[in-house]
């Protein structure tokens, strides 16, 4: 089940200590399926079109932009 927590960038913001009191709010897709990839766990392009679904709905659900980037490589550009 896909699911996006928005409003945490204002509760506690890049750098800071501690976080500022607030709401966040939890928005749950439907549950998706993946059967079709049974036994193909191991396949880095099924891994990847997996990671891709999952995060086209969490976009789609937290109205952010998808970035097709990894974390470790954002941070070193």
């Amino acid at each position: 089940v896909p699911f996006a927590v928005i409003g945490t960038d204002k509760l506690q913001p890049g750098g800071t200590g501690l976080p500022r009191p607030g709401r966040v709010t939890v928005r749950f897709g439907e549950p998706m399926e993946f059967s079709r990839y049974e036994g193909m766990g191991r396949d880095r392009y099924v891994l990847r079109a997996v990671t891709d679904s999952v995060m086209t709905e969490v976009m789609r659900l937290s109205g952010q932009e998808y970035v097709d980037m990894y974390a470790t490589k954002a941070k070193a550009a």
